[in-house]
């Protein structure tokens, strides 16, 4: 196996991963939940009971979140902070952040890290690294009446020393368009982040997804799970 003494940067992430959260790794903060009596084999899911509403919760975080690495060695690329690469001196850039061109180049047009603030297509700060989360299935049955109601939202929270914690919207709690009908088989409902992008500012940040399941007077929910689909850069 080869060895270098720098690193690897991976500029696009693969856009393929997926992470499973079963119902056994959600937590019903409403307490309203009951297990099957007698559950088919390879299957493992909630029932929320008749005109009970509960609420799924799950801390999400575990798809590998980064913060990005900034410029620390020798060799100097001419930034702001004296160092190679991005850092947090603001506009910083790194060899990614070189204007492409072919020769033969005007000087006024010869590449330059960082180049003017706002410069299109120009690298600003660490390339991002970690998880970008595309979209959530949330995957559940109907049964014998009519769902009273069905939502899902998913949040960033990130925390500080001594501050209030600080929720953003990945999606925004709502109906994002579950489906409350009644099912012969589990229904696996796709719901899009609106603005998908690498999370950033991830120190003591945590992801929480959660759905709020609410049964029809006489029916019940089985509740399997949800999916996380996502892109992943680790390099």
């Amino acid at each position: 196996m080869s060895f270098t003494d720098g690193k690897w940067e991976q500029g696009t992430p693969q856009s393929d991963f997926i992470v499973f959260i079963g119902a056994d790794d959600i937590i019903d903060f409403a307490a309203v939940t009951t297990l099957p009596a007698a559950p088919s084999a390879g299957l493992i899911y909630k029932v929320v009971p008749s005109a009970a509403a509960a609420k799924f919760f799950s801390s999400c975080s575990g798809p590998l979140l980064r913060t990005g690495v900034y410029g620390t060695d020798q060799e100097q690329f001419g930034t702001a902070a004296g160092v190679s690469g991005p850092s947090s001196v603001a506009n910083t850039g790194g060899p990614l952040g070189l204007t492409p061109g072919y020769p033969p180049i005007l000087a006024a047009n010869m590449a330059t890290v960082g180049g003017t603030v706002g410069g299109a297509g120009i690298l600003r700060g660490p390339l991002p690294r970690g998880v970008q989360i595309n979209s959530v299935d949330v995957i559940y049955q109907v049964l014998a009446v009519t769902a009273g109601g069905a939502t899902i939202g998913l949040t960033t929270t990130k925390f500080g020393n001594l501050v209030a914690p600080v929720v953003s919207n990945l999606i925004a709690l709502g109906s994002n368009n579950l489906p409350t009908a009644i099912g012969a088989q589990p229904q696996v409902t796709n719901v899009p982040v609106p603005s998908p992008a690498m999370i950033t500012s991830l120190v003591d940040t945590e992801v929480i997804v959660n759905v709020n399941l609410t049964a029809g007077s006489g029916g019940t929910i089985n509740f399997y799970g949800v999916v996380l689909k996502y892109s992943l850069n680790l390099n």
